[in-house]
């Protein structure tokens, strides 16, 4: 199982690749860990018993831009940064990434989460599980 591949990373910022590094498999596992660790907490742990959680029952492609967008600004962009104030634009990318990264999971959270409860292999209307809040938590 995996959200994300090198080729899902070159297709949304090929430039990371003309960097000196051909593969970024260990820092798209580490975000698709982030992007699970976001729907136990977020949704599962709240709504659901967590120890019935199988990230296997998960739909991969509704969390690959999410999980690009995780490695970029958390893992991939910072390893490139000098983090010298001067002339450095994977610091302004880290910045841009994290937010699409955040919008990118409230979007599929507005969606529904994708999760085979069953595990048949295709999916119910019942297992799409449409998270919106609406009371401001604070």
């Amino acid at each position: 199982m995996a959200f994300s591949t090198n080729q899902d990373l070159h297709t949304y910022a090929p430039e990371v690749f003309g960097q000196g590094v051909e593969d970024w498999s260990n820092e798209l596992a580490l975000a698709e860990t982030d992007v699970i660790n976001q729907i136990k907490i977020r949704y599962w742990n709240k709504y659901e018993n967590p120890s019935n959680f199988d990230a296997t029952k998960l739909t991969n492609s509704q969390w690959t831009k999410s999980t690009v967008y995780q490695a970029l600004y958390a893992y991939i962009l910072p390893k490139l940064s000098t983090f010298r104030p001067e002339g450095d634009p994977f610091q302004t990318q880290i910045t841009f990434y994290k937010e699409r990264s955040v919008e990118e999971i409230d979007t599929q959270f507005a969606v529904g989460i994708q999760y085979d409860k069953d595990g048949s292999g295709s999916l119910e209307d019942s297992e799409i599980t449409r998270f919106t809040q609406d009371k401001l938590y604070r």
